[in-house]
């Protein structure tokens, strides 16, 4: 099914639309609200590894996809050990700085592995 597009719009047929639209407070709220299934989760990172294949015919761009989320996690749960930190929560803080450095291990191991003649990320020894 296709959706029709008109050839023209009539001034009181926009702002009826204007005055029926929900409000861009009620919309950011219900996006907050939403709840994310597995299946949405996992079909919105399948579509994104799918438009970067589409757009780069090169195993380096999920390389360097998973190199980027890497050390964002990484970023993310040093934060928030920091945060723990400075509440007084050490125990805590210490187990999101440990995984922190988890991440940062990867990082370390996916560097050294090459995916192809392509692969600029590669610190391989030859």
């Amino acid at each position: 099914m296709t959706a029709s597009v008109p050839e023209s719009f009539s001034m009181d047929e926009l702002t009826a639309a204007l005055e029926s639209a929900p409000a861009e407070e009620e919309l950011r709220t219900n996006l907050e609200k939403r709840e994310y299934s597995q299946e949405y989760i996992e079909q919105v990172a399948s579509d994104a590894l799918d438009m970067a294949s589409d757009l780069v015919k090169d195993p380096v761009v999920h390389k360097v996809m998973a190199m980027m989320i890497l050390n964002r996690m990484a970023t993310w749960h040093s934060m928030v050990g920091e945060a723990n930190y400075k509440d007084g929560q050490e125990e805590t803080a210490v187990c999101w700085f440990r995984d922190a450095g988890k991440f940062q291990s990867m990082m370390d191991s996916l560097v050294v592995i090459s995916v192809g003649d392509r692969d600029f990320t590669c610190i391989c020894e030859d």
